[in-house]
C-alpha cells in the first residue's frame, strides 16, 4: 500500500477502531526491547529521584515526573522540561524514565518530564495545549525543586521535539527557554518521507501514529504541526536551538531542513547528524546512544553556562 491510499483508508475507520489500533500499538513496543536493555534502565536508580507529580494548570490536570540527581539536592539547579516521544501515541516508558535520569545526573539539572495526553483520544492541538498550561505554571513550581527559571531548556525526543518546537514557536507561554535540544524530530508531517515508495510495517506504523495526531490531514500544513513549513519571518527571535538527526532515519532530512530554516531566520543554531544511528538511538540504548549522550550533555552545560 502507498501513502495516499493509506490515508484514504485510514479516514474511514471510525473513532473505536482507530483506539484499537493505537492500543495495539502500545502493547506491542515494550516487546521490542530487549531484556539487557531493560536492565539498563534501572543503573541510575540509586543515584537520581523520580517524584509522580499530578499538576493544576489552565489546562486541566497534567502528569509530570520531576527527576533529580541525589548529588545535586541542595543546590539551585537548572531546569529541563523533557517531551518523550512515540509519535503522539506511544505512552511515556522505562526508557524515558532512565533518559531523564541521565540528564539529572549528568548535567547537574531538574528535569520535569511531562506526559501529554496522546492521540488518537486526544487529537492536535491538545498535547500542545497542555504543555504550553504547565509551562505558564512552571515558575510557580520551581521554587520547591530549587530549580533556576533562568536556566530553562527544552529537550524533546522525535514527537515531543515536534510538540516542543511548536510550542516554542506558538509563543504562548508566560516563560522562554534559553535554548532548545530537539531530538531527530518529525519537522515536515504533511509530505510523503517515503517517496511514493509502499509502505513497509514501520511505514505503516509511522503513517498510523501520524494520522492519529492529525485525523483531519490538513491540520499537517499547520505550522505547529509540521514547524519546517514556518517562514523565516515567523522563526526570527527563536531561542538557540540544537537539531540533532539519526542517519538511518527518513526523517533526517526534515530536520536538517528545519536546522537550515533557523539559520535562516539568524537563530543560533546547531546541526548534528549521527550517520549510523536509527531513529531514537538516544533513548533506546543502541547504534551511537553513548556519543549522542555526551553530546547531548555537553550541549545541556553549555547553555546552562551562558549568561542570557
Amino acid at each position: 500500500m502507498k501513502r495516499k491510499e493509506f490515508i484514504e483508508t485510514s479516514s474511514g475507520l471510525n473513532r473505536s477502531e482507530l483506539l484499537e489500533i493505537a492500543v495495539n500499538a502500545r502493547k506491542n513496543v515494550e516487546k521490542m526491547i530487549s531484556e539487557d536493555t531493560k536492565a539498563m534502565f534501572h543503573c541510575l536508580d540509586e543515584e537520581t529521584v523520580v517524584e509522580e507529580r499530578y499538576f493544576e494548570t489552565g489546562w486541566g490536570k497534567t502528569h509530570v515526573y520531576v527527576v533529580r540527581s541525589l548529588n545535586h539536592k541542595d543546590e539551585k539547579l537548572p531546569v529541563v522540561v523533557n517531551a518523550h516521544g512515540g509519535g503522539w501515541t506511544l505512552e511515556h516508558s522505562e526508557r524515558d524514565f532512565y533518559f531523564c535520569r541521565r540528564m539529572a545526573y549528568l548535567a547537574g539539572c531538574v528535569v520535569f518530564d511531562i506526559d501529554y495526553v496522546l492521540a488518537p483520544e486526544h487529537p492536535y492541538p491538545a498535547a500542545l495545549e497542555e504543555i504550553e498550561a504547565f509551562i505558564n505554571i512552571l515558575p510557580e513550581i520551581c521554587e520547591k525543586y530549587n530549580g533556576d527559571m533562568t536556566r530553562l531548556l527544552y529537550c524533546g525526543q522525535s514527537a515531543g521535539g515536534n510538540l516542543l518546537g511548536a510550542v516554542t514557536q506558538r509563543r504562548k507561554t508566560v516563560v522562554t527557554p534559553v535554548a532548545q535540544i530537539l531530538c531527530y524530530p518529525p519537522t515536515d508531517n504533511y509530505n510523503d518521507h517515503f517517496h511514493g515508495s509502499e509502505l513497509d510495517e514501520r511505514g505503516m506504523r509511522t503513517e498510523y501514529y501520524g494520522f492519529f495526531y492529525n485525523q483531519n490531514f490538513e491540520e499537517r500544513s499547520n505550522h505547529d504541526v509540521s514547524i519546517a513549513f514556518s517562514t523565516v519571518e515567523e522563526l526570527k527571535g527563536l531561542p538557540d536551538t540544537d537539531v540533532i538527526t539519526a542517519g538511518m532515519d527518513t526523517l533526517c532530512p526534515e530536520g536538517e531542513r528545519y536546522a537550515n530554516l533557523l539559520k535562516e531566520a539568524g537563530v543560533k543554531t546547531t546541526y548534528r547528524c549521527f550517520a549510523n544511528s536509527r531513529h531514537g538511538f538516544a533513548v533506546n540504548l543502541y547504534d551511537e546512544w553513548k556519543e549522542g549522550e555526551t553530546y547531548i550533555v555537553e550541549l545541556m552545560k553549555k547553555h546552562f553556562a551562558v549568561e542570557k
